[in-house]
């Protein structure tokens, strides 16, 4: 069933990659590995963290086994649970892009062992579906399958319900396909109340159709015709044309098999009709199998001769000897049933005039060419016409994104301004309001009050609690002060007043920053060590910063190696007020964040933030 095998796969991409790999991107490993070479100070845990990204950004095989070594030699000596079974993940990816299924799935085997050992359920999901990619490599589907079970059971807990439903169809297929029906009716019957529940309509109507194929391979041809039709129906608002061509197929070999060959040859003739407007190939070759023998039924040897020789074209390279022996044998049918007269017919028009066909291909070849150059005009203008609209369209944007920004730099100069104001007049009138109490007390006699001392204690603290929460306020980056000198401050502060590791690393862009831009980086960075301090309960805390001059990007890296959290819960449940600030900023600033969390290695939060130079500006 070959279209709706595509649909399901497209529905598996709809839930997003489950591979280790993060996305190729050369630049960004070059960058990272250019950041590792030039920090010696950076602690194991932020090496680590690079090692790993370089091996899931590079493209080159050889790069990533490399740093795939790297990374599980480091986290062996530190006995990193976690990093130990990546390391073992992308070190079975590399031998597989290398072409070394043995060794590849020698790796991902005690990936699995040692991510089983330790509940790592989800690095867990993504070895298996590793290993499952690797015998499909293999073109071995029975042991595929095997994993892609056990990648479901854990969906079964701790995913959603569409990525459920979906693999659930998807691995029925598979059933299917083996022809163990049983298995995948069981699976469809699990899908299709989830599909409702959800209101995924493609899900409905392929669970519709392939539970009727399930029915037509158990022998019951009504509720097989009937399901095919439904979801044809179904699938018609959706536009799914490649799921109706193949079901149309399924329905003519039905109605084929029952000896209907009016009604089979009539949906068999839609479904190529879709099959050659799309380009499906391997549908063409299928309805032009199945057609070439319902006319030979109907004795129309002529059109059986025609279908057969279309499906020769489509079908695979290789070919078989029943095949060739088939058309052979329908060939001889058709010639015996040609009468002599368009035999001599035939002949005689072998001896025209070959002065008149010559004409007639030249002019055929003529008119071609002709429309070709006509074809070819109207595609360049309507080429032209579609990169103006675009060109139009990107202004647009272009405007749009620059307001924005503007009005985001407008709320941050005034939040800047407003924690000054704050600062100063908390300490001016405040401070010295409180100064004016504390000498006042110090000319009344001890004895006159009996609480006197009390007092004193209560007022020195007010003095220097109002001196912290100004110098607070005003913390950050000064007109002249710089962001990489604001940070070193940060993190000095911290060191001493939160007795925490801290360790601070900067790889910045040749051109200095805009004001705004790096006062923005600097609050990113404040919420996020506050997040730490105030929930982590880490000992040991490091902030990376790095720029990709060539993009106009700025990586920030916060991690720590605190108690974490689970990432998925805080995505479905309502974040405090911190981070949902921080999200929207984030979001407005057309930037993207990343979280990793858990309790063996803490957790880390990686930022791509868009800048723009002070020169650019």
């Amino acid at each position: 069933m070959t279209g709706p095998k595509i649909i399901l796969i497209f529905l598996g991409l709809l839930l997003g990659s489950n591979g280790i790999v993060n996305g190729q991107h050369q630049d960004k490993a070059d960058s990272l590995k250019l950041l590792l070479a030039e920090n010696d100070t950076l602690s194991s845990l932020s090496k680590m963290s690079i090692l790993a990204q370089i091996a899931a950004y590079s493209s080159s095989p050889d790069e990533v086994l490399l740093y795939a070594n790297k990374l599980h030699e480091m986290a062996s000596s530190h006995k990193n649970t976690g990093y130990i079974i990546e390391g073992l993940q992308s070190r079975g990816v590399a031998y597989r892009l290398m072409g070394n299924l043995k060794k590849a799935l020698e790796s991902l085997f005690s990936s699995a062992s040692l991510a089983i050992e330790n509940g790592e359920h989800k690095r867990l999901t993504t070895t298996y579906l590793e290993i499952a990619n690797t015998y499909v490599a293999n073109h071995d589907l029975k042991n595929a399958l095997l994993y892609n079970k056990k990648a479901v059971n854990i969906i079964r807990q701790y995913g959603d319900k569409e990525q459920l439903a979906i693999n659930l169809l998807n691995t029925g297929y598979s059933y299917y396909t083996l022809n163990e029906l049983d298995s995948a009716l069981l699976l469809y019957n699990e899908a299709a109340p989830i599909f409702d529940t959800i209101g995924l309509e493609i899900g409905k109507a392929y669970t519709v159709g392939n539970k009727a194929l399930v029915n037509w391979k158990q022998g019951q041809y009504d509720r097989a015709e009937k399901g095919l039709l439904r979801a044809i129906d179904m699938l018609g608002p959706l536009g799914d044309q490649f799921g109706i061509a193949d079901y149309r197929n399924k329905l003519g070999r039905i109605y084929a098999e029952q000896g209907n060959t009016d009604e089979a040859i009539r949906h068999t003739l839609k479904a190529l009709t879709i099959s050659r407007d799309l380009d499906m190939k391997e549908q063409v070759r299928d309805a032009c199998l199945l057609l070439s023998e319902l006319y030979s039924t109907k004795q129309d040897y002529a059109k059986a001769f025609d279908y057969q020789s279309r499906y020769v074209v489509y079908k695979d390279s290789t070919e078989n000897s029943e095949t060739t022996k088939q058309l052979a044998n329908l060939r001889t049918e058709f010639e015996v049933s040609v009468k002599e007269k368009e035999i001599a017919l035939l002949e005689k028009r072998q001896l025209q005039n070959r002065v008149y066909i010559i004409a007639v291909v030249f002019l055929l070849l003529l008119a071609v060419l002709i429309l070709l150059y006509f074809r070819q005009r109207f595609l360049n203008a309507r080429l032209i016409v579609e990169k103006q609209h675009q060109q139009h369209d990107e202004k647009i944007r272009n405007l749009l994104n620059a307001q924005e920004t503007k009005a985001l730099q407008a709320m941050v100069h005034g939040q800047e301004h407003e924690r000054k104001r704050l600062s100063h007049e908390l300490h001016n009138h405040f401070g010295s309001l409180l100064a004016t109490i504390k000498v006042n007390m110090n000319a009344i006699d001890e004895k006159a009050i009996s609480n006197y001392h009390t007092l004193n204690v209560l007022v020195d603290q007010a003095c220097a609690d109002m001196r912290n929460l100004s110098h607070s306020l005003n913390m950050g980056i000064s007109d002249n002060f710089g962001l990489v000198p604001a940070l070193r401050e940060l993190t000095e502060h911290l060191k001493q007043a939160n007795q925490l590791e801290v360790e601070f690393a900067a790889s910045m862009c040749q051109q200095q920053l805009d004001a705004q831009n790096e006062i923005t980086i600097y609050r990113i960075i404040q919420e996020l060590v506050s997040n730490v301090l105030k929930h982590a309960e880490a000992t040991k805390l490091s902030i990376l910063l790095t720029c990709f001059d060539e993009e106009n990007l700025i990586n920030i890296i916060v991690q720590d190696n605190g108690k974490g959290f689970n990432v998925e819960d805080v995505e479905r449940t309502k974040s405090g007020m911190g981070l949902k600030s921080l999200k929207e900023m984030i979001t407005n600033l057309n930037a993207e964040i990343r979280f990793d969390s858990n309790p063996a290695s803490g957790t880390t939060v990686n930022i791509d933030l868009p800048v723009i130079s002070t020169t650019l500006n």
